[in-house]
């Protein structure tokens, strides 16, 4: 099983194949900015990736085109569109913030 470790917050976990980087950020109660409900519009779960970039999946042209949209760099990708076949380091971009 890969893993992904969360530089942001110092936290890691297992995922699976078939589970996109933002679920299992969530599963995991990460808590990353997501608008769009995984649909690569609002571009808000974005991720720099830091290690493992050779693990993820292909990027689809949804994603492809917010990220050019966003004027992202390559070691950018969005956790709603992106799947690990291996391990991988992260930091996430927009981390949600909770009133208290």
């Amino acid at each position: 099983m890969p893993h992904i470790y969360v530089h942001n917050i110092e936290k890691k976990f297992s995922t699976n194949l078939v589970t996109s980087i933002l679920v299992a950020l969530q599963i995991h109660d990460v808590p990353v900015e997501n608008l769009c409900g995984g649909r690569a519009k609002c571009g808000k779960c974005a991720v720099r990736v830091l290690k493992g970039m050779q693990y993820l999946s292909t990027i689809k042209p949804l994603e492809k085109q917010k990220l050019r949209q966003m004027n992202a760099g390559d070691d950018i990708r969005l956790a709603c569109q992106t799947y690990s076949r291996g391990d991988v380091e992260i930091e996430i971009l927009n981390l949600k913030k909770f009133s208290e």
